[in-house]
């Protein structure tokens, strides 16, 4: 199965390095190339047993497939991770490599080292809003969290959690405002809701039945715990 998933994930790659380079896009075979190159290592292998680079190649080629020509944003796409996961990639290696354009929209959606965005509302205040502030860093997060909930299916059950916890709370949110915002991307800021909720429910569901289960099992546990005591008290008295 993972053997299946790597040679699908490999051929979108060749597709989109077809694609892009019948646009012209030659900054964005530079960007894949590099990241190609940086994440190659079996350290950055993804929990279906596919390259790294295979994540940033999918949401960029979901920005195409929506209808964004941005080349700078393709370019975005492609390097969103490369400061926060690459060791020795800095944004002014972006800058210098790119432009300062991309360099921004990359340092918008990395994360500070050092800092717990999960604890309470940080994510939002200290990253989720300020990327509101400009649409090219509202759209590179829209798709990299849009491809990410996609690929939860093999992920451990507290990431599922915690992921579909946190979208339903802040990225939703996000989405919505940043909708209203840059109406030029608001189809695809609305693809990404309609892409998520449905892997959402189906967590949270699944959760649900969890609980419920668990609750039963402690009842039951405790009847019978109640007629051991029972079945005891008669063959003592």
């Amino acid at each position: 199965k993972i053997g299946e998933e790597f040679i699908m994930s490999e051929s979108r790659v060749r597709f989109f390095e077809q694609r892009i380079s019948d646009m012209g896009y030659d900054k964005a075979l530079r960007a894949l190339d590099w990241m190609m190159e940086e994440m190659a290592a079996p350290n950055y292998a993804r929990h279906d047993g596919s390259h790294y680079y295979n994540h940033l190649v999918d949401v960029a080629q979901d920005l195409l497939n929506h209808g964004i020509r941005d080349e700078d944003l393709i370019v975005g796409a492609l390097l969103h991770d490369a400061v926060e996961d690459v060791p020795g990639i800095t944004l002014r290696m972006i800058d210098d490599k790119f432009n300062t354009r991309v360099a921004k929209m990359v340092g918008a959606v990395t994360k500070e080292p050092g800092v717990n965005y999960k604890q309470g509302d940080l994510i939002k205040v200290l990253y989720l809003d300020p990327m509101l502030e400009n649409p090219d860093p509202c759209v590179l997060k829209a798709g990299d969290r849009k491809h990410n909930f996609s690929t939860l299916r093999s992920a451990t059950p507290e990431k599922k959690l915690r992921q579909a916890i946190e979208t339903e709370k802040f990225f939703f949110p996000f989405f919505k405002e940043a909708m209203k915002r840059y109406p030029r991307y608001s189809a695809y800021f609305l693809s990404a809701k309609t892409a998520i909720k449905p892997h959402l429910l189906e967590i949270k569901e699944h959760y649900e039945e969890v609980d419920a289960l668990q609750a039963r099992i402690k009842e039951l546990e405790i009847l019978n715990a109640q007629y051991v005591q029972g079945e005891q008290g008669v063959i003592y008295a």
